[in-house]
């Protein structure tokens, strides 16, 4: 496991610098520079804890462009690496996006990725203000999410190591709410389930909830040790998180339709990351439930499923198509289940659309 780069000895005298954050002013220090943070403000406001997105990944990458006007382009919104000369300038923007929890922000440092050669300064900046006891927990918060989706496993470790030595379960929370957001590719989800085995409950389910938003073979494969290793039947989807809310990308397929097959104890959380996937996860199931004669098993392999469908295009012909071919009772009563809740959905938006 990695060690938490030493922050002090990366910035040197760049601690001074958290002064703005403690008296809310408009300048920054940073490796003794002043920075003026444009259109700095002095009003806080509070992240919207009540807004809930329909995937994990859309938690931290929201949409900021606006059109202006039917005569002029949207506006771009520009990777850091691109939008930023220096970490300077990316740390006063970040600062001032602190103030208000700006997403299009967030947006911006989303995986920066390798090539951005201020970055390395600049995290070492937001380590040490999402570190630092004197910030205040909003902007906290802002800063803590700047490094879970930056990709960059020295980040999620900051992180990891925040949530084990947090002085109280308020402080806890915190971080353990930005790692749930972490992206980044296999390194790290490696760090990631490397907190898997911790005793620290915090620490454990905010790991497993980022391994669920990954989506890869990788991450399903760690879940499903995990749960084996737990003998957790519940496979944490009580607490909605797991193979039952895992967003299956196409690598990880084939090792999902692989734990379906196994009609074990963990087969109908797999089940949901199946359908979780789209119409090519559902017509897997399907072709699965064709295959079988248990009837029992296969009731407990789509419990609760239904939730889990996605009512795209295509939806129709395929449970048209299981209604009028599928030898097995059960797909064909769930494919009647989809259908029927395609009608209410069709009636409540004709429905909505005829009232006064």
């Amino acid at each position: 496991m990695k060690k938490v780069v030493s922050l002090l000895v990366i910035l040197g005298a760049a601690g001074a610098g958290w002064w703005f954050f403690n008296n809310q002013g408009d300048t920054v220090t940073f490796s003794n520079t002043s920075v003026q943070a444009p259109g700095a403000q002095t009003s806080t406001t509070q992240k919207n804890e009540g807004s809930a997105p329909t995937s994990p990944r859309d938690s931290v990458i929201n949409t900021a462009t606006q059109a202006r006007s039917a005569a002029e382009a949207p506006d771009e919104i520009k990777p850091a690496a691109q939008a930023f000369a220096s970490a300077e300038e990316a740390f006063a923007a970040v600062v001032k996006g602190a103030k208000d929890f700006d997403d299009s922000m967030l947006e911006q440092f989303t995986e920066p990725g390798a090539d951005c050669s201020w970055c390395p300064a600049f995290y070492a900046s937001v380590q040490e203000l999402a570190l630092n006891p004197n910030t205040p927990q909003d902007q906290k918060s802002y800063m803590a999410e700047v490094l879970a989706i930056s990709g960059r496993p020295d980040n999620i470790q900051t992180l990891v190591e925040a949530i084990k030595n947090a002085p109280n379960s308020t402080e806890a929370d915190l971080f353990a709410e930005a790692l749930e957001l972490t992206l980044g590719k296999d390194e790290v989800t490696k760090v990631l389930g490397e907190q898997l085995s911790t005793t620290n409950d915090t620490l454990r389910e905010a790991s497993v909830a980022a391994i669920t938003n990954q989506g890869t073979r990788y991450a399903a494969e760690l879940l499903q040790k995990h749960i084996q290793e737990r003998n957790d039947p519940d496979a944490y989807y009580s607490v909605g998180i797991g193979p039952g809310e895992f967003i299956t990308d196409e690598e990880a397929l084939p090792f999902v339709l692989e734990q379906v097959q196994k009609r074990d104890q963990y087969s109908g959380a797999w089940a949901k990351a199946l359908i979780n996937a789209g119409l090519l996860g559902l017509q897997s199931l399907f072709e699965q439930l064709e295959n079988s004669s248990n009837g029992d098993a296969d009731r407990a392999l789509i419990k609760d499923a239904l939730a889990h469908v996605n009512f795209e295009d295509g939806i129709k012909e395929i449970t048209d198509n299981v209604i009028a071919n599928n030898r097995n009772l059960v797909a064909v009563d769930f494919a009647r289940q989809i259908q029927a809740e395609i009608s209410d959905q069709e009636s409540e938006e004709t429905s909505g659309t005829t009232e006064p």
